[in-house]
């Protein structure tokens, strides 16, 4: 395994658990202590984690944007879930947007198969993950590349979004509140994803368990902007009947 794999994925695990021990790491990735140690320094600079005595914490109050590489690593099984359930609400000869968040890319897994379908994305990833599917037409926005996200955006892409209306927008967040709803830590994959919103007839929001109670400093759409949530898990106490009571169906892959 190559260092910048093993850094991505320690940055999956602490992202998810919160916390890490160096001790554990060495183990799990059959590498020295030290190598660890450095992986942690770099990934600290990087203002992912907070370094500790024998490990490292999340650093929670951190405002910056993961890199899709390390975000792609976390809850892989939550989101191929997520994925599919998204998948069965879609029909052949729909025109549908996915956003460039790693969770639409499991959507777009798992729609392979659909007949005639129209697939509108900011997203580099799903245009190569679709390439390949000679019934499904790719209309890419185009823009100005992301490097860290694999995405395009700016008023390129979005003035290409509103040239179409999508029966069906599927997209994500950094994080998701009761008070504020979804949320962004990037202000120009924010402006997609409201362009998204605002030119499609249906919009879900894919939102694992990762993302309840966090919040990035960018608001991108209120609970009235959204039709669903697909989710993995349980949802925190009381969430499920304060988003239904907005009018939001919930959905989950263990109900």
């Amino acid at each position: 395994m190559l260092a910048v794999e093993r850094r991505a994925k320690i940055a999956a695990l602490i992202t998810e658990n919160k916390s890490v021990l160096v001790q554990d790491l060495s183990k799990m990735f059959s590498v020295t202590e030290e190598t660890i140690r450095r992986d942690l320094e770099k990934l600290e600079k990087q203002g992912i984690l907070i370094k500790t005595y024998g490990g490292a914490v999340l650093a929670e109050n951190s405002k910056g944007e993961i890199s899709v590489e390390i975000r792609q690593e976390i809850n892989t099984k939550g989101k191929d879930a997520i994925g599919k359930i998204a998948a069965g609400m879609v029909a052949d000869g729909e025109v549908i947007m996915l956003d460039a968040s790693t969770s639409a890319l499991y959507v777009a897994k798992h729609i392979k198969a659909k007949k005639g379908l129209t697939v509108i994305t900011n997203s580099e990833k799903i245009v190569l993950e679709l390439a390949g599917c000679d019934d499904i037409t790719i209309i890419s926005t185009g823009g100005i590349f992301r490097h860290k996200n694999y995405s395009y955006v700016g008023k390129t892409a979005e003035n290409v979004l509103s040239g179409y209306y999508a029966t069906k927008a599927f997209l994500s967040c950094k994080g998701l509140s009761l008070a504020r709803g979804l949320t962004d830590s990037n202000e120009q994959e924010a402006d997609i994803r409201k362009m998204m919103i605002k030119c499609s007839e249906k919009v879900i929001a894919l939102c694992d368990h990762t993302k309840f109670n966090q919040a990035g400093f960018i608001n991108t759409a209120g609970f009235d902007d959204i039709d669903c949530i697909i989710t993995d898990g349980q949802l925190p106490e009381g969430w499920k009947e304060k988003i239904e009571s907005q009018g939001v169906q919930v959905i989950s892959d263990n109900m």
